[in-house]
């Protein structure tokens, strides 16, 4: 050995003895200047003294630093994982997108048997608007372990999907020897699945069509936090009939614990607040907005505690959605009118009478499209009306809580426009999301993904819009960090360069458009080959989004609503070799990933035949039924460029492709 590298071993071998006798209190301050995982990583591998530090405390202080607004299951490293790499794949706009319906046996209540189809009547000219809620649960003691319901309601049937994940669904995959079991319950990441479906022999398509679906989340429910106790859900009809059901997979029973007085309404919109003893707040018929509360302990029949009309009689306009800002706040958004979104303080015994915050078109800048009533000046008229159809939370800037709680949140407007409000701030907006090429189609849905980001969905030709919120206890993570500076060349032509002033620049381009230049972006819900016949029309790829839902900010999965059907994403990037855990299960061999006989990825070789990586697809489209679909980043209309994915099995490892999107993207150009 050298001098020079004995010295250099010595240093650093110091450096660590340094390092590692420092007081915990020191090190977790350290560990909130760590931008990468891979670095906590390595810090945990230079002695065992820091790595007792960080399985206790390192990658917990890591994970609720960079992701200080994503809710986390006490599992700090593997969150970490799936963190990071649920955040990577949004970056580089990763998914695989697929139609879901009940494949395999379902129970069908309220009888309880089963049947391997579903009961939906056909013969309506328009197919059924989902309405979607959904959400997670820990179950075990691994981030993987966890228990996602979903229900959507499909005309007059309500559809849920009970899926387990991770360590109890595995052993259920390994009891089940039979290869005919495992394929009728579980899916390709061996995901145990169950469907259900209910409807009462009375209900009537399009008469009793689902309008609003709430599932009460477990600490709502009569057996708080008990994962094997039946699901409950306040279901909205557009007969009027309002009713908390109690639905058990276990048990394969369904019935009405508690029916909600609507005097035969319509439920236009209805929302469940998260307190512990949750309030209902409906939308009846176009004007009235009643408040219940869900007491588990009171009658099967209940009257409201309180009833407002939002609208005066005679006064123009309707109520289009409710949503509880925080659990004794409630926001209405209605139209047309020249006050679209109205402010309500609630409580277990009542609702205030009116409004304790209006928001007005008057300061909302309106472009000529959100204008009701226009005229030909070219400038909206100072008395001029709008409507706001959803309205979405964001959540606080750190799962402790912390200032402004109910204070700020989204609404989806009639121009197209999503505004940020904030309760706070006498303007009717503090911040503002428009899409500079589809700029007139109204926002019919929203999801918000912690403080990161949120989606939209537009009211025509089924796009989904992807938005940063570039807002304070947002994103804090990057994984551009992991690559050295000026080691990757953008693809944007030209590329976005970074400022020069001192000490406002990044050493990169790369990595200055990476965190400070994010460009929001639309995908296209109608996708080419097979899984446009599997849609069912061509209604479904020109639909409005009707709903948007996550289970939980750290949740993978997104589902969207058009007409007929709904739809799953995957965020996800299928040659990740260390993706989410939930999805671990089956993963191809490394080798398959980086081999096959792939055919071309420009669009003449897009079609759907079998070639190319056969493992790959045996594990992310096994049935072929994944979309492939279109998307373009929200540039001026002369920068705009069309990608297209290619289908999945027609991808390897290491093809050229966009630099910084994921393996599927390529060139849109001649496709259409």
């Amino acid at each position: 050995m050298s001098t020079a590298t004995a010295t250099a071993t010595a240093t650093a071998t110091s450096l660590v003895d340094m390092l590692s006798d420092l007081p915990f209190e020191i090190l977790t301050q350290i560990t909130f200047y760590i931008p990468t995982a891979r670095s906590v990583l390595n810090l945990s591998l230079t002695c065992r003294r820091l790595y007792d530090f960080t399985e206790k405390e390192g990658w917990r202080s890591f994970t609720q630093t960079r992701f200080p607004s994503i809710s986390a299951a006490p599992y700090w490293k593997d969150a970490a994982h799936a963190l990071t790499t649920l955040s990577r794949s949004w970056d580089r706009k990763a998914f695989i997108a697929q139609p879901i319906a009940p494949l395999w046996p379902v129970i069908v209540l309220p009888k309880g048997n089963r049947s391997n189809k579903t009961r939906r009547e056909r013969g309506q000219t328009m197919g059924y608007q989902p309405v979607i809620d959904s959400y997670e649960e820990w179950i075990g003691n691994k981030w993987s372990a966890k228990q996602e319901i979903l229900a959507w309601g499909a005309g007059a049937e309500l559809v849920i999907r009970v899926k387990t994940i991770g360590e109890p669904a595995e052993k259920s995959w390994e009891a089940a020897e039979r290869e005919d079991s495992r394929a009728d319950h579980f899916n390709e990441h061996h995901h145990k699945i169950v469907w259900i479906s209910y409807q009462d022999s009375y209900h009537v398509e399009g008469r009793d069509d689902v309008t609003s679906v709430n599932i009460l989340r477990p600490g709502q429910k009569r057996a708080k936090n008990s994962s094997s106790s039946p699901e409950e859900m306040v279901v909205g009809r557009a007969s009027g009939e309002l009713s908390l059901m109690e639905v058990s997979a276990n048990h394969s029973s369904g019935f009405v614990s508690t029916s909600y007085e609507t005097e035969g309404r319509p439920i236009r919109s209805a929302a469940v607040n998260s307190s512990p003893s949750p309030l209902l707040a409906a939308c009846l018929f176009d004007t009235a907005i009643a408040l219940y509360s869900i007491n588990h302990n009171s009658q099967r029949h209940t009257n409201p505690c309180a009833e407002i009309a939002a609208i005066p009689n005679g006064k123009p306009g309707r109520t289009w959605s409710t949503q509880f800002l925080a659990p004794d706040r409630l926001a209405v958004g209605l139209g047309p009118s020249t006050d679209p979104i109205h402010v309500y303080q609630t409580s277990p015994d009542g609702m205030s009478r009116h409004p304790i915050r209006k928001f007005s078109t008057s300061s909302a800048n309106l472009t000529m499209s959100g204008v009701e009533e226009r005229i030909d000046t070219g400038e909206a008229p100072p008395n001029g009306t709008s409507s706001v159809y959803p309205i979405a939370t964001i959540p606080p800037s750190s799962q402790a809580g912390g200032g402004g709680v109910g204070d700020v949140f989204l609404g989806g407007w009639f121009d197209g426009v999503v505004r940020m409000h904030d309760m706070r701030s006498p303007s009717c907006s503090v911040q503002t999301y428009h899409d500079p090429i589809d700029n007139f189609s109204a926002i019919y849905s929203l999801a918000t993904i912690g403080r990161e980001r949120f989606i939209a969905g537009g009211a025509r030709h089924a796009i989904m819009k992807v938005f940063d919120l570039r807002m304070a206890g947002g994103k804090a993570y990057y994984y551009t960090d992991l690559d050295a500076c000026n080691s990757i060349t953008s693809s944007r032509n030209p590329p976005t360069p970074a400022p020069k002033e001192k000490g406002k620049g990044l050493c990169c381009n790369w990595h200055w458009e990476n965190k400070f230049d994010q460009r929001n972006w639309n995908i296209f819900l109608n996708p080419r080959g097979p899984a446009l016949y599997r849609l069912g029309s061509r209604r479904s790829s020109e639909s409005p989004i009707y709903s948007l839902s996550s289970p939980s900010s750290s949740s993978p999965s997104l589902f969207a609503g058009i007409e007929n059907n709904v739809v799953q994403f995957d965020i996800v990037g299928i040659m990740d070799k260390h993706p989410d855990p939930v999805f671990g299960p089956g993963l191809p061999k490394e080798s398959a990933m980086r081999t096959g006989t792939s055919g071309p990825r420009s669009p003449k070789g897009m079609g759907g035949r079998s070639t190319g990586n056969d493992d790959v697809g045996r594990k992310w489209d096994p049935k072929g039924d994944v979309m492939n679909l279109a998307m373009y980043e929200q540039v001026p209309m002369g920068s705009m460029r069309l990608r297209v994915q290619a289908p999945v099995r027609n991808v390897r490892d290491g093809e050229d492709g966009v630099t910084g999107w994921d393996e599927r993207w390529c060139d849109g150009r001649g496709y259409y």
